[in-house]
């Protein structure tokens, strides 16, 4: 402001009418407060933009020092205990804003040029007596508490600060507190969003926003729901949006390295395979350590159990359990999925949750306009990189070293390669059978939204992929899914349905060929020039791979899962709640073998296999939940009964002698029938149940669990056992001794738990007497023979889990580290007992006191290193170290299991020869001649190391910048595993023989003077190859660290997106599987075999709209 110009008349006449002394007086004086003026201007000229929710007040003084250039001047202590600030200012004067800064604070400001000064506001003696007045008129007071939406809170938990008292909200979001001050301070929390401190007289309306801290992301539990910060139990978890970077058909191979205490192995890198999973480690030595595995609360009727039972690529050619029922899961579908682990988790499902609980949650509709998503993707697969294979010259090097070797001379019949094949001929097996390129396309369609009383999603999707293998065979999978919620006006009845059903269809190989990738490289053309079999050349015969592609094998499956939740609340605080549900999974494989796939020489005949299975299983739980204040804190009971059953049956029929390949889908068309079966079980079980979990303001809390479990897998008698545990947990940050002196320790927490689970894993009807239908009759009648014997005594195995952990934020929560160490005992072992051979059995089923214990430490580490900014870069690291062992067993000594378990070693250890080194007379493979009997007997076994993981993890790494988010994810596991001679002992084709062998073993015995690696070639598989096969020669360092994945994403700018008319735009490109570090002696450290098809790796591009 330029005075001189604003009052120039003024000046003119001061200047004529007064002496020159008093003259200078004045314009000191009009300098002085030109310059107050001048200061006040830029005062309010200054302006600043702040944008905060709930932050400290001193966070707040740091943004607006750099905006302006101001600097705040204040007592730590006067500002750590000032209420949080939550304010949205654009482009507001500076004064203006600094008063709505310190609204309702307790805090006063003085600005001294450059410097705000803030002091607490000092009370007059009148102030004093006014508050001690306002003390003894204490009021009541009532509000309601919504979220941004405007939506109720039922249950948020209101307390006044400094005193015990509690509430909670209603139905409708509302509550009411008698008997409190006007100046009181009230805190209010609720599940997934910030806490909030509001001044009483303020209270009328308190809206609370979602939480940016991991700590109060909603976590899924049994039978509810809680936080990270107020979960007693042992958790881990990964979100739908987590697995929606990954390119996978199979939700398990999501979890890969993501949650400490988890194992999750791939069988094979053919589309459909299964996954075993594994949750801190193995429990039981002869039953089944599979988790219970959950959908949206219903038993998953399969379990991880395979649903295969013909022979195919994906059982590696022989009869098993191989084809996954997760493949019938889609991993789009899902909203989360959660590993529950330690007895506060998983003692609630008793028995069911000896071996961990793996809860599936599938996505919701959300209230909101209509909003149309699809997401389409394509890609394709391929085999990495994998061992090296001798060329024709080395190959044919080995043969005919290792006929000399043995001493013997190579004819056409034993050794065609070397006299009827061409000796410079050279196929690359690796290339030709499993090196093609396999192309997947992936599409998701879904409707959702919904007003406040009604939420809806409806989706479908369509998958499919074919094999790296030389025919397409493709794996196809099409769903639809919907989900409905609603709930009354009055907010009392609520009522959940999901509902979700699944075709695939799986086309395969006969076998796998990654076995063939090791024949002879001078094998012969495998097709005649008219485009037939080829089967033999010079008069020597030889195996033709792609018979098996000629082979049909097809196998379909459908699931159906279906919900329905309800819930009506009587009054505040009482809910009585059912959750329905039935799944149903039918499995449909058929294999045919035509003439045209046979070798002539073999009188082939055509043949067919069927096999049908189903699983299907029904649940009833009624519950009752009660939720009230109860003295300084919140008490959440909850009682409730479990009605389940399981039906299994599956049907077999190999059928052969079909006039025409054409009707070798007709079972009539058979000749005649080589075998068939049929198997029924039913599973029943049933169970009361009830928590009770006590909360006294955040920072105490117990939680009781109890259950009765009745199982119909034992006998009479038997049949009901009790199972519980207890957690409890300590946020001692919520100490208001500690938050005075760690500032920077933003949470803290000490939780603990102990209980008892059981375990039923042994099948259905094992304490009954068995019979089989013979085969025979007895005068013109069906004959029965007797399979198993009764035991109706054994009764449940028992794990009796005990944990301790802490859980740290740092610097209000971007830092986080937990450290669990748990131990679990797991006793009163189902195991067989052997019987003496008059009897006519070999075992019975009956319990052992053996205890099988399962100790380890798990770490994990979060941190947000940037994101308060454009570029934001977060971190996540876990690290499990696990140790099993046998710590009893009475009498092993004289039992079956004498050669397999040691007492004080792992269920896992290698109990084998220990090799030493090549004898150099022999060329042999030389191990410890431990009894020095001079050979190897039972005597020489010893323990060898186990095949379980040291220490296994992930590491995670986010970044994001504007638009693009790149994630990349490591895992990685130390281990011993087995080495590429496990296949080649294990299947008597040592190096010498008519298959190809990683290059490698050039490294072979010679004569006396050698120093090599591998023992001499050899044609001839003699007695000494189970002695190699059951050492640990075949065993080696398997440890890898792998690339599991990477996603880089594009979210088009708003700008845009709304010019396009569209919600947002997002591009994409994943990989999955992409590169492997490790000193393996093999194709894949996880498969950890050389015939079967590792991991594939997967690349994808995709786009996702929301209209």
């Amino acid at each position: 402001m330029n005075f001189y110009t604003c009052f120039p008349n003024a000046l003119r006449h001061y200047r004529k009418a007064i002496p020159r002394t008093i003259r200078g007086m004045k314009l000191v004086s009009l300098i002085i407060a030109m310059t107050c003026l001048k200061v006040s201007a830029a005062l309010y000229a200054q302006r600043i933009s702040l944008t905060v929710k709930q932050q400290p007040l001193a966070t707040v003084f740091t943004i607006i020092e750099k905006q302006t250039g101001y600097q705040f001047w204040y007592k730590s202590k006067d500002v750590q205990n000032a209420a949080r600030v939550t304010l949205n200012l654009s482009n507001v004067e500076l004064r203006p804003a600094l008063d709505r800064i310190f609204e309702n604070q307790a805090l006063t400001y003085e600005m001294v040029n450059k410097t705000i000064v803030v002091k607490a506001i000092e009370r007059s003696t009148i102030r004093k007596i006014g508050d001690y007045l306002n003390q003894q008129n204490k009021q009541t007071i009532s509000g309601m508490v919504t979220d941004d939406h405007d939506e109720p809170l039922a249950g948020a938990t209101i307390r006044v600060k400094g005193s015990e008292k509690t509430t909670t909200t209603n139905k409708e979001g509302k509550y009411g507190l008698t008997d409190i001050a006007d100046d009181a301070v009230l805190i209010v929390s609720y599940m997934g969003y910030s806490t909030q401190e509001i001044r009483a007289k303020n209270a009328e309306r308190i809206i609370l926003s979602k939480s940016e801290s991991k700590l109060d992301e909603v976590q899924i539990i049994a039978y509810g729901t809680t936080t990270k910060r107020l979960n007693t139990g042992s958790v881990g978890g990964i979100s739908g949006a987590d697995i929606a970077k990954q390119p996978v058909s199979n939700p398990l191979a999501a979890l890969s390295g993501r949650i400490p205490g988890l194992v999750v192995t791939q069988s094979s890198g053919v589309p459909g395979s299964s996954f075993n999973i594994q949750i801190r480690g193995r429990n039981s030595i002869a039953q089944g350590s599979q988790p219970l595995i959950l959908i949206d609360g219903i038993p998953f009727a399969a379990g991880n159990e395979g649903i295969s039972s013909l022979p195919s690529a994906l059982t590696n050619g022989v009869t098993g359990t191989s084809l996954s029922p997760f493949n019938s899961i889609n991993p789009s579908d899902i909203e989360s999925i959660e590993i529950l682990k330690d007895a506060d988790a998983t003692a609630i499902y008793g028995s069911r949750g000896a071996n961990g609980v793996v809860l599936i949650t599938t996505r919701k509709g959300t209230a909101g306009k209509t909003q149309v998503s699809v997401n389409i993707n394509q890609g394709f697969t391929e085999v990495g990189k994998t061992m090296d294979l001798m060329n024709t010259q080395q190959y044919l090097e080995m043969r005919k070293e290792a006929f000399m070797n043995s001493n013997t001379t190579p004819t056409v019949f034993n050794a065609p390669d070397l006299t009827a094949w061409d000796q410079n001929r050279y196929t690359n097996y690796k290339k030709e059978l499993i090196g093609g390129t396999g192309k997947l396309t992936n599409a998701q369609l879904s409707i959702s939204g919904g007003s406040s009383e009604i939420q809806y999603l409806i989706g479908g999707s369509f998958y499919r992929e074919t094999s790296v293998f030389p025919n397409a065979l493709p794996n196809i999978r099409g769903s639809v899914n919907m989900n409905l919620n609603h709930i009354s006006k009055d907010r009392r009845f609520n009522m959940t349905f999901s509902g979700s059903f699944t075709a695939g269809e799986n086309k395969t190989a006969g076998t796998d060929l990654t076995y063939y990738t090791f024949l002879s490289p001078n094998t012969p053309d495998f097709f005649t020039p008219e485009g037939k079999l080829k089967w033999m050349e010079n008069g020597s015969q030889y195996e033709n791979p792609y018979r098996y592609l000629f082979e049909t094998y097809n196998a379909t499956t459908h699931n159906l899962v279906s919900s329905l939740n309800t819930s009506y609340k009587i009054f505040d605080g009482l809910t009585l709640k059912l959750a329905m549900g039935y799944n149903r999974l039918n499995g449909k494989e058929i294999k045919l073998t035509p003439k045209s796939s046979l070798s002539p020489d073999q009188i082939p005949i055509s043949s067919s296999q069927f096999s049908v299975n189903a699983y299907s299983s029904w649940n009833i739980e009624p519950q009752i939940q009660y939720v009230r204040p109860l003295g300084p804190g919140k008490l959440d009971v909850l009682a409730g009964a479990t009605f389940h059953q399981k039906n299994t049956s599956g049907n077999y029929i190999l059928v052969s002698g079909f006039t025409t390949d054409a009707l070798m889908e007709s079972i009539g068309a058979a000749s005649t029938i080589n075998a068939a079966s049929n198997s029924e079980t039913q599973y029943k079980y049933q169970a009361v149940f009830a928590r009770i979990n006590y909360n006294v303001n955040n920072k105490y809390i117990v939680n009781l669990t109890a259950r009765r479990d009745g199982s119909s897998r034992f006998g009479t008698g038997r049949q009901f056992a009790n199972f519980g545990a207890v957690g409890a947990a300590w946020v001692f940050t919520e100490e208001k001794w500690l938050k005075d002196q760690l500032s920077f320790l933003s949470f803290g927490k000490l939780r603990g738990s102990y209980g008892i689970t059981g375990n039923d894993q042994i099948g259905d009807y094992q304490f009954l007497d068995s019979w089989q239908a013979g085969s025979q009759t007895y005068q013109g009648t069906g004959t029965l023979r007797p399979s198993a014997l009764a035991n109706p005594n054994y009764t449940w195995e028992e794990n009796k889990k005990l944990e301790g952990a802490i859980d740290l934020g740092f610097f209000r929560d971007r830092f986080l580290f937990s450290a669990n160490y748990y131990r679990n005992r797991s006793s009163n072992q189902l195991v067989a007992y052997r019987l003496p051979y008059l009897t006519g059995f070999a075992s019975i089923i009956r319990n052992f006191p053996a205890v099988v214990q399962n100790q380890g430490w798990e770490f994990s580490l979060s941190a947000d290193i940037f994101r308060d900014r454009p570029f934001k870069w977060s971190v996540s690291l876990n690290a499990t170290l696990p140790r099993n062992s046998l710590l009893a067993f009475p009498g092993i000594e004289n039992s079956s299991y004498a050669s397999l378990y040691k007492v004080g070693s792992s269920l896992n250890s290698l109990y084998n020869y220990h090799y030493t080194d090549i004898d150099p007379a022999t060329g042999l493979y030389r191990f410890t001649d431990v009894d020095g009997n001079g050979s190897y007997t039972a005597g020489d076994l010893v323990i060898n190391g186990t095949l379980d993981p040291k220490i296994y993890g992930g590491l995670n790494n986010t970044f994001g910048y504007k638009g693009f988010e790149l994630s990349v994810f490591f895992d990685y596991k130390k281990q011993t595993g087995k080495n590429f001679l496990y296949s080649v002992y294990n299947l008597s084709m040592v190096p010498g023989m008519m298959l190809n062998q990683p290059s490698v073993v050039t490294d072979r015995w010679q004569n006396a003077n050698s120093i090599s690696q591998y023992e001499k070639y050899t044609v001839v598989a003699g007695s000494t190859v189970p002695n190699v096969a059951y050492s640990d020669r075949v065993y080696s360092d398997m440890s890898f660290i792998r690339l599991r994945n990477v996603s880089l994403s594009y979210s088009l700018p708003k700008a845009l997106i709304s010019r396009l008319s569209l919600g947002s735009a997002k591009i994409y490109m994943q990989g999955q599987n992409l590169f492997t570090w490790s000193k393996m002696q093999g194709f894949d450290p996880e498969t950890q075999s050389l015939y079967s098809l590792p991991p594939l790796k997967v690349y994808t591009i995709g786009l996702q709209l929301n209209l």
